[in-house]
C-alpha cells in the first residue's frame, strides 16, 4: 500500500480566537477547539489510521487523542518534539498584526527561519511513512512545509485553519 500523510492543525485555543501570538505557549484547546477536535474525530473514523504523529504542545496532544479515540484500533500516538509550534520570542501573547509577521527577526527570542526550517525537515525525515500517517501539528509548521520544503498538499493551501486536514504530498 502506498504511503498516504494527512496533516491536521490543532483545534482551536483562546489563543486563537484572540487573534494572539501563541508560538510555544502550552495552551489547551478551548471549548470550541474540543467540539472542533470530537467532530474531525468522527470524520476520520471510517479510515484506518496506522500512527499519528503529534506535536508535544497540549494543543496539538488533545486533538491527537480526541482522533485516536474515534478509530476502530486505536493507533499509536508518538509526539516528536521537532514537530512543535514556531517559538515567537517577545511576540508571544500579544496581538498579531502584519508588521511583527513581516519582521519577525526584529524581535528577541524569535526562533530563526533557518533553524526552524532545519527542525521541521529533520523531523519530518524521522516519520515512518508507511501505511497511513496522521500528523498533528501547527500553521507556522504548516506554512514551512508547504513554503520553505517543497511540499504540497490536496487541497492546495497556503494557510490551514484550526482542526482542517489536508493530503500532504512529499
Amino acid at each position: 500500500m502506498p504511503s498516504v500523510v494527512l496533516y491536521v492543525r490543532h483545534g482551536q485555543t483562546d489563543y486563537n480566537s484572540r487573534n494572539l501570538w501563541m508560538g510555544s505557549i502550552d495552551s489547551p484547546l478551548n471549548k470550541e477547539g474540543r467540539i472542533q477536535a470530537e467532530n474531525l474525530a468522527v470524520e476520520l473514523s471510517g479510515i484506518f489510521i496506522d500512527k499519528i504523529y503529534s506535536s508535544p504542545l497540549i494543543r496539538a496532544y488533545e486533538t491527537a487523542q480526541f482522533i485516536a479515540e474515534k478509530q476502530k484500533k486505536s493507533p499509536e500516538i508518538v509526539v516528536l518534539p521537532g514537530l512543535r509550534e514556531r517559538c515567537f520570542g517577545e511576540l508571544e501573547g500579544t496581538v498579531k498584526d502584519e508588521v511583527a509577521r513581516r519582521d519577525l527577526a526584529l524581535y528577541s527570542g524569535v526562533e530563526s527561519e533557518e533553524d526552524f526550517a532545519g527542525r521541521i525537515e529533520y523531523t519530518m525525515s524521522s516519520i515512518d511513512k508507511d501505511g497511513l500517517v496522521l500528523i498533528v501539528s501547527h500553521s507556522a509548521v504548516f506554512r514551512c512545509l508547504i513554503e520553505k520544503l517543497g511540499y504540497s498538499s490536496t487541497p492546495p493551501l497556503e494557510k490551514i485553519m484550526n482542526c482542517q486536514i489536508v493530503k500532504l504530498h512529499i
